[in-house]
């Protein structure tokens, strides 16, 4: 039994990852919420027996030994808190980032008025008072007469673990992060690797036939050379059968280049777009081309490109173009201009073909992906490397509508 794989079997793994993430993050903000939610009650319930304690003890120790029992207290207290008295004065804190008094200032407890305040020490001790009440009811206590008020917050690891999983969010997110930035970087390396293998394998395979043909043609011409009348018949064409060669030729020498630095030099961009026109109109005939190849550019700067990678990137546009003109009949369109402002050239390539599926349109560029019954999908995957990585320019697709055309889309930087 043949298993079938589904055709959208990567975008069904994508989406198990996306998902799960979210749920896995989502799970973990849960639980550590919840474990939060426990730690505070029980904060709360310890908070709250402590303070009973506190003024149970308080109440029954004699003056003399109140103030080193206090002491005692405030060295073991572990949350921050303050305890006031019934007419809201801070008796005793901790851990609220205030330094207590010393022994010796106990009289400003006293004479301390919260209704106005005058003492800035005591009246930062008021503002903690404040926020924690915000966070947590305040805890009454009567003991033997004596009032006393608990104001308390969250301990220090309590407020860590509340922010715990924000933390733990943001290393999941960074995490997936970086793990997508390497997938990318790993599948364009691949990629890389499969395009230069095979860029040099088609190289090496073209450049036996290339070589034989021209030991062939130079037998032609110089069995030509002895009888005049034959080759006033042939000549023509042996010439046209030399330019043919001369272009697979070229053509071996473009892949041979892929996955190494080309040649840069400053060539004149029009110069190279009108051959690979005149190339086309030359081969009409041959390619049955009935369609109308125009050219319109303005004057444009020379710009640091490799020639043959160049012309290659504007062959297979207009292939493209000829391919998706139905009938053999239409019209293809070259226009370029000097975008001053960005200091690049702009150059459009127009046809009035069948135009590109909208399913197909973002990932027209991706290896593999063609609107041809035959062929690879690798043209405009190539004429993006070309343009964009090695020339440091930008294609893109300015338009398409199906029935009326397409329009590419190229900048060039000007340096």
């Amino acid at each position: 039994m043949k298993i079938r794989l589904s055709r959208n079997l990567p975008f069904l793994i994508r989406v198990y990852f996306i998902v799960g993430g979210i749920i896995l993050a989502v799970s973990m903000l849960y639980y550590n919420n919840t474990l939060i939610s426990r730690m505070k009650k029980q904060a709360e319930n310890t908070t709250n027996l402590f303070s009973r304690f506190t003024a149970l003890a308080l109440s029954r120790v004699e003056n003399s030994g109140s103030r080193q029992f206090v002491r005692e207290i405030r060295e073991a207290m572990i949350l921050p808190l303050v305890i006031t008295d019934a007419g809201g004065r801070p008796m005793i804190w901790n851990e609220i980032g205030i330094p207590q008094m010393e022994d010796s200032e106990y009289s400003r407890l006293l004479d301390f008025d919260p209704e106005s305040p005058d003492d800035p020490l005591l009246e930062q001790v008021l503002e903690k008072v404040r926020s924690f009440d915000a966070i947590n009811k305040p805890i009454p206590v009567r003991t033997n007469g004596q009032k006393l008020m608990i104001h308390y917050g969250l301990s220090g690891l309590a407020r860590e673990l509340k922010i715990a999983p924000y933390v733990q969010l943001g290393v999941f997110l960074i995490f997936a992060l970086f793990g997508f930035i390497g997938f990318q970087i790993l599948k364009k390396s691949e990629q890389r690797s499969i395009w230069v293998g095979m860029s040099k394998e088609t190289a090496h395979q073209l450049g036996t036939p290339i070589s034989s043909l021209m030991g062939w043609l130079e037998i032609i011409k110089g069995e030509l050379r002895k009888d005049q009348i034959a080759r006033e018949k042939i000549d023509s064409s042996v010439r046209e059968a030399e330019l043919d060669v001369e272009r697979l030729s070229r053509i071996s020498s473009r892949f041979s280049k892929i996955g190494s630095a080309p040649r840069m030099e400053y060539q004149d961009i029009g110069e190279i777009i009108l051959r690979t026109v005149e190339y086309f109109k030359r081969r009409r005939p041959a390619l049955s081309i009935n369609s109308i190849i125009t050219v319109k550019l303005e004057e444009l700067p020379e710009i640091r490109c490799s020639a043959d990678l160049i012309g290659w990137v504007f062959e297979n546009l207009i292939k493209n173009s000829l391919d998706a003109i139905s009938g053999g009949e239409g019209r293809i369109e070259i226009t370029g201009r000097l975008n001053e402002r960005n200091r690049s050239i702009e150059i459009q390539v127009s046809d009035t073909g069948s135009g590109i599926p909208p399913a197909l349109r973002n990932r027209i560029f991706s290896p593999g992906i063609t609107t041809k019954r035959r062929g690879w999908g690798l043209g405009l995957a190539l004429v993006k490397r070309i343009v964009e990585e090695i020339h440091k320019g930008s294609i893109s697709l300015a338009d398409s509508e199906l029935g009326r055309g397409t329009t590419f889309l190229l900048k060039f930087p000007v340096h």
